[in-house]
């Protein structure tokens, strides 16, 4: 057909020539403000606190759009789509940005910072709780011990009184020989139970010190096996190493397609992705747990996961529209990116914009419908004083109603100036979203100390903190990302679906 384009023309690619003085800035912006932000927390021990949750606000914000990138390249790959082959390598650039991020985040992992604990107070709490717990139960063993082995004794005594009974009696009838023998077995099984039970000194304190645990934090107890050191660093682990592993693999892959050509490469990715699905969900699900829910302990949803993938999806699909948009005007993907992928982005936009709002109003929706004490918190925390505004006009208005109303219009979708523009609002919605889920705990976390009468919700002169934190690791995401888009080309130029790409019609 007349008109249409093709694939081999486009073959050697498009390369990026990354701005000098713009990757500078970048650097000097990131690193330096990184730097001014960890001289003024060793300056300011007291102020230790409040900035580990500026800097989790900045992380998360960009770690959530790097995961993004890898879940669109991972669903491009999965259900062989075509249309968006000519911005794939965006997607899979954005996503090799994870690494970097994950680095970023370890201060707020290693406690020597003075973060860690400040964030998640599980981690003291069950560090003094076990402190007191092994203290009490060393007074205690040995008089546990005695006792236990008394009880014991008491049973084994009780079973031998029960046959002895049993043979006394000269003449029982069926039915209350069945009586006494079942009596016997229920007294041997007890005493079973007891003989089985650990009474040497380690064995004791251990069952000491669970006791204690249990007594005096109920709910950290019932969660131990999950919220311990160890499993959690397990867990990040875990995290760094999936995550990097799926975004490097898939774009070696591609990179390679450009070199040689070999379709093997493509059928790898396809492959590849639908098995690495599974093991991306469980790392971001389990991931957004350890950093964010577990900001309190004591609060769960079922439905968290799924909420900060959907903000996670809309808004990196609002950075790939923003950098075609940017780069098209630089004279790049001029002739491979057309009017009718803006229109399949904006409509991607479009659905998870309905889709966060679904999943954030049921979420809001369950918990005030079960009304259960340590569900509920989230949500009164964030309904009490300038908080409640916040929600209203920044999430329920702003992160949904105006980007849904723009979207609808199909026009908007074809018009990259708009479009662009309402992708920045998405992002700086996403941005005010995480910074609603984070920063509320950090009055009363930081402040519970001084007694329910004189709990803050807000800590003075902290958002400093939150935007030197910001801008910090939007240099250093910035750097990266530039060094990322010069790496290679811009387009997967020898991919088999590179002809119904450039052709798409929509």
């Amino acid at each position: 057909m007349a008109g249409l384009k093709d694939g081999d023309d486009y073959k050697d690619g498009e390369f990026f020539k990354s701005p000098a003085l713009l990757k500078l800035v970048c650097f000097g912006v990131g690193f330096g403000g990184m730097l001014l932000f960890f001289i003024l927390r060793f300056a300011m021990p007291d102020k230790a606190g409040a900035m580990g949750y500026s800097w989790l606000f900045a992380v998360i914000f960009f770690l959530s759009l790097a995961v993004g990138g890898l879940f669109w390249t991972l669903l491009h790959h999965a259900t062989n789509s075509g249309w968006g082959t000519v911005i794939r390598r965006l997607m899979e650039n954005l996503a090799t940005l994870i690494p970097f991020i994950l680095v970023l985040a370890l201060p707020l992992l290693i406690s020597g910072f003075g973060f860690r604990d400040a964030l998640w107070e599980w981690f003291p709490k069950r560090a003094a709780v076990l402190t007191s717990a092994n203290e009490a139960a060393a007074q205690e063993k040995d008089a546990y011990i005695a006792e236990r082995n008394a009880v014991i004794a008491r049973a084994q005594g009780d079973v031998e009184q029960a046959k002895k009974d049993l043979a006394e009696v000269a003449a029982p009838s069926p039915g209350h020989r069945a009586h006494l023998e079942k009596n016997i077995e229920r007294l041997e099984a007890k005493a079973y139970k007891l003989s089985k039970e650990d009474l040497s000194d380690e064995g004791a304190h251990a069952t000491l010190v669970d006791k204690h645990f249990l007594h005096d934090e109920a709910l950290l107890f019932a969660k131990r096996g999950y919220l311990n050191e160890t499993f959690f660093w397990l867990r990040q682990i875990f995290y760094f190493l999936v995550l990097t592993a799926i975004a490097f693999i898939l774009r070696g892959w591609s990179v390679q397609l450009d070199k040689d050509g070999d379709p093997k490469w493509f059928r790898w990715m396809r492959r590849g992705s639908c098995g690495f699905l599974p093991f991306f969900a469980t790392a971001w699900t389990f991931l957004v747990f350890d950093w964010l829910m577990a900001l309190d302990f004591t609060w769960f949803s079922t439905m968290w996961g799924v909420y900060l993938f959907a903000g996670a999806a809309l808004n990196s699909m609002g950075v790939l529209i923003i950098l075609v948009t940017v780069l098209r005007k630089f004279g790049y993907l001029k002739n491979v990116v057309t009017l009718e992928h803006y229109h399949l982005m904006g409509k991607l936009m479009l659905a998870f914009v309905i889709f966060w709002a679904y999943i954030a109003f049921s979420q809001f929706f369950l918990i005030w419908y079960a009304n259960i004490t340590e569900e509920t918190r989230f949500y009164l925390t964030r309904n009490t004083g300038l908080w409640n505004a916040y929600t209203i006009g920044f999430l329920v208005v702003g992160h949904f109603f105006v980007p849904f109303t723009i979207l609808l219009v199909q026009k908007v979708k074809k018009l990259p100036v708009v479009i662009s523009c309402v992708a920045g609002w998405n992002l700086l919605m996403h941005a005010l979203d995480l910074y609603w889920i984070i920063i509320p705990e950090r009055g009363p976390s930081l402040t519970a100390h001084l007694g329910e009468a004189n709990i803050a919700m807000t800590i003075p002169g902290a958002w400093l903190f939150d935007i030197l934190a910001l801008v910090s690791v939007a240099g250093i995401f910035g750097f990266f990302l530039l060094r990322q888009l010069s790496s290679a080309s811009l387009f997967p130029c020898r991919d088999p679906r590179l002809d119904e790409s450039l052709n798409v019609v929509n």
